[in-house]
């Protein structure tokens, strides 16, 4: 699955829909079901392989995005189309 969008830039129907059916699902699930080039794209910041420096050159946080306390993941229906979805930080990101 392909990143489609965010709560930020869909609708209130849409999200409350999507988020009403969702359920939380393992990390390792989450990577099985989404293009894993795709989630390193949305959130560069993480250390995925234990890098000690982000693609730019930029120090990473130095901790894998499962980790963060802030982050949860999702499985539900986004326009009825199945779909994933990682909440982070309140923002939840829509893959389809």
């Amino acid at each position: 699955m392909e990143y489609e969008t965010c709560c930020v830039h869909s609708t209130a129907r849409l999200i409350n829909d999507m988020t009403d059916r969702g359920r939380e699902i393992t990390w390792e699930t989450f990577r099985k079901h989404v293009n894993w080039t795709e989630v390193k794209r949305i959130f560069p910041d993480y250390s995925y392989r234990r890098e000690n420096f982000m693609d730019n050159g930029e120090w990473n946080i130095g901790f894998h995005i499962k980790d963060d306390f802030a982050v949860g993941f999702w499985k539900s229906k986004y326009d009825g189309r199945d779909c994933y979805y990682i909440t982070h930080s309140g923002i939840e990101y829509i893959f389809t």
